[in-house]
């Protein structure tokens, strides 16, 4: 893929959408097949890291649109919304701490991921995982719990 700087912007946005619904789509995956929500949320955030050291290229995606934002679904904002859709959507209802969002949730963890991305420090990142885990649970369940998650997903309890 060329990621220089010759090209049209339409022709940039394509590649970047579809490595955007690629993205969406893999967490997705990861997260149907889970019964328990935390379960669900943890695979996601492990599938999410691993497409993006395996597609850096969605960094950028994420960095362009971000700056160039629109309001269009394919954009920074419908991605962190459809991702945060994702842990909401099955959340338990009325557990989530006042004063937390979903969407800045996803948007920390996805600012992470990306700069551990962007600097190169990918063995990092898969060390990372775990501490992903619990701060996207930690509003929902408190620290205790979503520790026990996370220690879990670090354990390779939870990826299977």
């Amino acid at each position: 893929m060329n990621q220089g700087g010759g090209g049209s912007g339409a022709g940039r946005g394509e590649v970047f959408g579809q490595l955007l619904g690629d993205l969406e789509a893999s967490v997705a995956a990861a997260c149907r097949p889970r019964e328990e929500w935390p379960a669900q949320v943890g695979a996601g955030i492990y599938a999410g890291v691993e497409f993006a050291i395996g597609h850096p290229a969605v960094v950028d995606a994420l960095l362009v649109l971000e700056t160039e934002e629109k309001a269009s679904p394919s954009g920074y904002t419908g991605t962190i919304e459809r991702l945060a859709g994702l842990i909401s959507r099955t959340a338990p209802a009325g557990s989530r701490l006042p004063g937390t969002t979903d969407e800045a949730l996803v948007a920390g963890i996805v600012g992470l991921v990306g700069d551990h991305v962007r600097v190169g420090r990918l063995e990092a990142l898969e060390a990372l995982r775990p501490d992903l885990v619990l701060l996207a649970l930690l509003p929902y369940l408190g620290f205790d719990e979503a520790r026990s998650w996370a220690n879990r997903f670090a354990a390779g309890e939870g990826r299977h």
